[in-house]
Parts: structure tokens; sequence; C-alpha cells
């Protein structure tokens, strides 16, 4: 569920291309995300993912 442009400052995020990051503040502006895997046996932290990621316009063609 959005925040209506809100940081949520329990949830830190750096990527500038998702609708939900919160600009400079480098928050997510979510009330909760979904966390997840695209390994069956994940090792270390690059393959664990953010599952409410959802592009923003700018990574749109």
């Amino acid at each position: 569920m959005l925040k209506e442009n809100n940081p949520n400052r329990s949830i830190h995020c750096t990527v500038d291309e998702c609708k939900y990051h919160y600009g400079e503040d480098n928050y997510c502006s979510l009330d909760s995300i979904m966390v997840g895997s695209h390994e069956k046996n994940p090792t270390d932290e690059s393959c664990v993912d953010c599952r409410s990621f959802d592009c923003d316009k700018s990574c749109m063609h």
C-alpha cells in the first residue's frame, strides 16, 4: 500500500528507478515491501530481491 508520497523511514532504498523511491532521502514510500529471491537456495545478498519494485516512467521505453 502506498503512503501518499511520504517516506517510510523504516525502509531504506537507493533504487532511483523504482516509482516508490522517495527522492534524495533514499527511503521507500510504501507501508511495507515484499522481499524474495530468484534463487532456489539463496546464498548471498545478490540472490535477494525487492518484489515490490515497480519501474517508474524513466525506465519505460
